[in-house]
């Protein structure tokens, strides 16, 4: 019986795994899967801003004039906009200024100083971007702006990455990752796919849901995978943009989509905007939909006619 292939790698600083069923000759899905890997690669080298790449250097420009750049990284930051405007601003890649002072929270433990992060939002603001789609340029206006592509650039890897697959003819795949996720099912296929959704007080690990689909896109944001303690608090790694501040109302968010890099924009923009502005973006929405779990359990299906249980109890005790 024909097994599934299954390979795993990191890329983008996160786990990544890539399931196919063979679609051809023997060997040929996992050739295609190290190939699609290849492409994740690549993307990473395209956006991070952990070293030098074309964003960074978009980065360092800022405060001079245009900078000619791919049309890839045009259309993609121009596909993030849009983001930023829909969610007005909750969800906005110029946060990176800001990102900048939460990364080092991340690692020393302690929060920003609300001076610090007061001085770093004067620089926030997708509006303020310049896109010359004839010229292929951006241009950032003002020193020391800063655009972060992280909020969608892992669901655009796995985009990609299943792009990769379909073009070398695979057509049953799931592409993990750290939690987004595209996949497809042949007609076919005996079978939809099954995402477990994580329950987001439960140690254990176990599940608030299970979705069965058949292609598209899934992610989950929320506030148990990254985060530090400081004095009592919590605090994970989504900001709100309009605040530079993490949001507490909200435990996870997960959202079905076309893409994964969408599904990815729409959950971190749920997380920002809190669980009342999130439920109502999300709702507005015609090619998503999803659930809010917020902090008190309260579970708010959004558009989605697969749903876990009314309320979420802590460690799944009622």
């Amino acid at each position: 019986m024909t097994q599934p292939v299954a390979v795993k790698r990191t890329l983008m600083g996160s786990p990544f795994e890539m399931t196919a069923w063979p679609g051809g000759p023997a060997g040929s899905a996992e050739a295609a899967i190290l190939t699609a890997f290849d492409e994740v690669a690549r993307v990473e080298d395209l956006i991070t801003d952990w070293r030098d790449s074309p964003l960074e250097r978009l980065n360092a420009a800022a405060g001079g004039p245009p900078v000619k750049v791919s049309p890839e990284l045009f259309d993609l930051v121009e596909f993030a906009l849009g983001v930023c405007r829909d969610s007005g601003g909750a969800f906005d890649i110029t946060y990176a200024s800001v990102g900048l002072l939460w990364r080092e929270a991340f690692r020393t433990g302690v929060p920003p100083s609300d001076a610090a992060i007061d001085a770093a939002l004067r620089t926030v603001g997708h509006w303020k971007v310049e896109m010359d789609r004839e010229k292929g340029t951006i241009r950032l206006p003002e020193k020391g702006m800063r655009i972060g592509l992280g909020s969608i650039g892992k669901g655009y890897g796995v985009d990609r990455a299943a792009r990769v697959l379909t073009d070398l003819g695979l057509r049953n795949f799931f592409v993990n990752g750290a939690g987004d996720i595209r996949l497809a099912s042949a007609p076919g296929a005996p079978r939809p796919w099954r995402v477990a959704v994580k329950n987001p007080f439960a140690a254990d690990g176990r599940s608030a849901a299970m979705l069965e689909l058949r292609s598209g896109g899934v992610a989950t944001s929320g506030d148990y995978e990254r985060y530090f303690t400081h004095e009592g608090k919590k605090y994970h790694h989504i900001i709100d943009a309009r605040t530079g501040r993490v949001r507490s109302d909200i435990a996870s968010v997960t959202v079905t989509a076309s893409t994964a890099a969408l599904a990815n924009a729409y959950a971190t923009s749920v997380m920002a905007l809190g669980p009342e502005e999130g439920a109502a973006f999300l709702r507005r929405r015609r090619d998503a939909s999803g659930f809010i779990i917020s902090a008190s359990g309260k579970v708010e299906s959004c558009n989605i006619r697969t749903a876990p249980a009314e309320r979420i109890y802590a460690a799944g005790k009622p």
